[in-house]
């Protein structure tokens, strides 16, 4: 798998349904789909193996030989440019057409994560390559953070815990942290300010509706003042 296809596809789960419906094809246990780009001076073959993973060729239409200049990072000039471009243009119109979204290990924090983009427009950011599976989400307007998920071991807030969860920093008023740190799944804030930010356990310790509330209120936090 190129470092493209890697990153395009990283937080993406097959959908076998959407595939077959944009034109993919079986063939044992592949699903495969071919186009012509650029002009058709190229021919794009995509192949998803089992569901699992995902293998592209890139075919010269005139000399049948597999091209792969487009996915050297030092190969340059306007001709790479414009295919690199074309390439990842119709991988990323792929990834939208036939994939879900999968973000993160744990079923609340990527159920939460749907319900934030569909009410704020925040789709998760992942900043950090050494951590694939930490995001934030920023206020689109003031560009500030209101929450972040990432995963840890329990261990790092519960010293009685054990084992690698999903937990969401979120902002809260200084005055009402101590009730919060009271509540099932709640502890002070892992790697953030802990006197106005807060720690919640991902594994629906915190019921949905009661994290929305909270995220709702972090939310006003990141909104000019």
């Amino acid at each position: 798998m190129d470092n493209i296809v890697a990153k395009i596809f990283r937080n993406k789960v097959f959908n076998k349904k959407k595939l077959l419906e944009f034109g993919f094809k079986e063939s044992e246990n592949s699903l495969i789909f071919s186009a012509k780009i650029f002009d058709a001076q190229f021919d794009l073959i995509i192949i998803v193996k089992e569901m699992k993973t995902i293998e592209t060729k890139l075919i010269d239409s005139s000399s049948k030989e597999a091209y792969t200049l487009h996915l050297l990072k030092g190969a340059n000039g306007k001709f790479i440019g414009n295919i690199r471009n074309e390439y990842e243009k119709f991988l990323n119109k792929v990834a939208d057409n036939c994939c879900d979204d999968i973000y993160f290990n744990s079923i609340q924090a990527n159920r939460i994560t749907e319900w934030i983009k569909q009410k704020y427009n925040s789709s998760p950011e992942f900043l950090w390559d050494k951590f694939p599976r930490c995001a934030v989400f920023r206020n689109y307007d003031t560009r500030k953070w209101y929450g972040l998920i990432t995963d840890i071991d329990y261990s790092k807030l519960d010293k009685n815990q054990s084992g690698q969860i999903d937990v969401l920093n979120i902002k809260v008023d200084k005055d009402d942290i101590q009730s919060y740190l009271k509540l099932k799944g709640c502890y002070p804030a892992y790697h953030m300010n802990k006197r106005s930010w807060l720690s919640v356990v991902l594994d629906d310790s915190v019921a949905d509706e009661a994290l929305k509330t909270l995220i709702d209120r972090s939310y006003i936090f990141s909104q000019k003042k």
